[in-house]
């Protein structure tokens, strides 16, 4: 899908262009989905791609104010030991990705769209976690946890 951008820099000068997009979730406004991404999700599932998945997280990671790879949380205790794993976790994978980019390093699963951004790792994940449990389980062991305790996939009740 394209979405039209209107950027002013800092000279003052107005750029206008279209940015090619998967999605997009906004501040305060809607979520704009490609079709063709959408009817490809059930093909792209082994990859750990969906961007239904990913865009709606992103409208529940700023339900809390900033984008910044949390859900809204019960407390700040709850709020810093998630965002001391999410952290973790995003900095391992970046170096994952710099070492597969830069140096030749094997590639890891996840989309390494996820290493511009601990919000983007948020949602990558959250994309893996939802379409291949599995593989999810077993390239981010630590997170499975912390996932499961936000979305409580067995229905069960909130602590």
């Amino acid at each position: 899908m394209l979405a039209r951008r209107i950027v002013t820099d800092e000279d003052g000068v107005v750029h206008h262009y279209d940015e090619v997009l998967s999605g997009e979730a906004m501040d305060g406004g809607p979520v704009m989905l490609s079709w063709s991404d959408v009817d490809s999700a059930g093909s792209t599932a082994d990859q750990g791609y969906n961007v239904v998945i990913h865009e709606f997280i992103h409208k529940i990671d700023m339900r809390d104010g900033v984008p910044d790879g949390c859900p809204p949380l019960p407390n700040r205790a709850a709020r810093e030991a998630w965002l001391a794993l999410m952290q973790a976790e995003f900095a391992a994978f970046r170096e994952k990705v710099v070492i597969a980019e830069r140096f030749g390093g094997e590639p890891p699963w996840l989309d390494a769209y996820g290493a511009t951004a601990i919000d983007e790792f948020f949602a990558v994940a959250c994309e893996a976690y939802f379409v291949n449990r599995p593989r999810f389980a077993a390239e981010f062991a630590a997170l499975v946890p912390l996932l499961d305790s936000f979305f409580r996939p067995n229905g069960e009740a909130a602590p």
